[in-house]
């Protein structure tokens, strides 16, 4: 089960439009390929919480938010829109979860880390392809995504990965990998700049603001460079976008009185504010924003294909207050709490680490306020396998409640997971080697020294 857990984050970025364009006729109800790979990772993470053992920590975190959002399917306008989008919200909860009930080796390793950078070779490939011969001219590069944005967040998530780990003492690469990461980095910002996508750009300043902020100071010497990247024309197009139609007018019959992306949204989201109103603490139900759109925003025609079924709240936020209403958007917003809370409890350990997965998450928490984050599956399984990987590769260096702790395990496992627990309790590690193999060096642990090794 781990390998294939190890193959699905190898591979699954490559597969987006695979995924897409591949429907099922199912009891009358299209499913796309996504929906069965969904299916299949609710039924690992199901078989391995049964099997074995783990945190009770990631259930704790998403359980809140999953019932609530269960219970609002019962006043939903879109019963079935709603059991599929909770059986989405399932799978991205059991993705976090599933890091924490990986086999100790798998799990010390934090093979799944590897996994997510060595999963960018082919979209990289593929968009600077698309890029040298593909491309429109001002067109947005997508690479092997269904939608820019969707590359982009992507992107985003991976940058993240690649500095967490460059950063951080628990996990790393070899000294040849680190140094070939950084001009990587430099061809993946490239690529992100090409897809146009505003919110994804945000989101990597906080991640490399809070690298050379908490981590390398060195790196602000380089910040004073980025206000130069306006005279970019790609970026500064967009940004220039930003500035004109900024209000609505009552008509959108051509480009003079057409309104910027960013104003379309606000409206959107005033809309909907004003619809929600009689039931503002449970919503009007999962999957319900789409359908009701049609009737609440009035820039939603059914004659265009655009909004034909509705549109999204192109807000998490939003979704989730419209849908669950504020008990539900409280629960959602919960759960980031939790997890940073969790990583900083792991400062003490791993210090520049935790900074830097907290600065990827407030990165996701940025583009959750301007896009549908929850549709896109390859950035949620990438995120939430991330966070669970650290967490869990940190979960080795204290005790926490476990989730069936009394499930029998071979003999041979429990032994070594023992093992490596007064190891790491003695701020060693049973594995000289870190990431790919870099020689570790012992973190420590407060409260005393540890044991001498053998």
């Amino acid at each position: 089960m781990d390998l294939l857990i190890f193959v699905l984050f190898l591979l699954r970025s490559s597969a987006d439009r695979v995924f897409d364009v591949m429907r099922i006729d199912l009891a009358g109800v299209e499913m796309t390929a996504g929906a069965f790979l969904n299916l299949a990772v609710l039924g690992l993470a199901g078989i391995m919480a049964l099997t074995r053992s783990g945190r009770a920590f990631p259930f704790c975190t998403w359980l809140p938010f999953l019932l609530v959002a269960a219970a609002s399917i019962a006043w939903s306008s879109d019963r079935t829109g709603g059991v599929r989008a909770l059986l989405v919200l399932l799978t991205y909860a059991s993705l976090f979860t599933i890091p924490f009930f990986l086999r100790p080796a798998a799990r010390h390793a934090a093979e799944l880390l590897k996994a997510i950078v060595y999963s960018s070779v082919v979209p990289v490939a593929a968009g600077l392809l698309e890029l040298a011969v593909a491309r429109e001219p001002g067109g947005r590069l997508q690479s092997t995504f269904v939608h820019p944005n969707g590359f982009a967040f992507y992107l985003m998530v991976v940058l993240g990965v690649i500095w967490f780990l460059r950063a951080s003492s628990a996990i790393a690469f070899t000294p040849l990998v680190r140094k070939l990461m950084i001009p990587y980095s430099g061809v993946l910002v490239g690529l992100m700049l090409m897809t146009q996508t505003r919110a994804a750009w945000i989101g990597t300043c906080v991640i490399f603001g809070a690298y050379a902020i908490f981590v390398n100071r060195r790196y602000l010497l380089v910040a004073p460079l980025v206000p130069l990247l306006i005279f970019v024309p790609i970026v500064g197009d967009r940004l220039a976008d930003l500035e004109r139609g900024t209000a609505y007018t009552g008509a959108m019959e051509s480009r003079a009185d057409a309104i910027n992306s960013f104003a379309w949204r606000q409206f959107m989201w005033e809309s909907a504010f004003a619809d929600v109103a009689d039931t503002p603490f449970f919503g009007k139900g999962l999957a319900s924003f789409a359908p009701n759109s049609l009737k609440f925003f009035p820039l939603a025609d059914s004659s265009r294909t655009y909004y034909r079924g509705g549109i999204g709240a192109h807000n998490a936020y939003v979704q989730a207050y419209y849908e669950t209403g504020a008990i539900g958007l409280l629960c959602y917003v919960a759960i980031f709490i939790g997890v940073l809370l969790r990583a900083a409890r792991h400062f003490r350990n791993d210090r520049k680490g935790s900074v830097m997965l907290a600065a990827v998450v407030l990165a996701y928490m940025v583009i959750n306020y301007s896009d549908n984050i929850f549709d896109y599956g390859a950035l949620n399984l990438y995120f939430w396998g991330f966070v669970g990987t650290a967490l869990a590769k940190w979960a080795e260096r204290r005790p926490g409640t476990l989730l069936f702790p009394l499930r029998a395990v071979a003999p041979s496992a429990v032994g070594s997971l023992r093992r490596r627990e007064r190891l790491s309790f003695a701020g060693r590690s049973l594995d000289p080697r870190g990431f790919n193999g870099m020689p570790r060096m012992p973190t420590g642990r407060p409260g005393g020294p540890g044991r001498p090794m053998p």
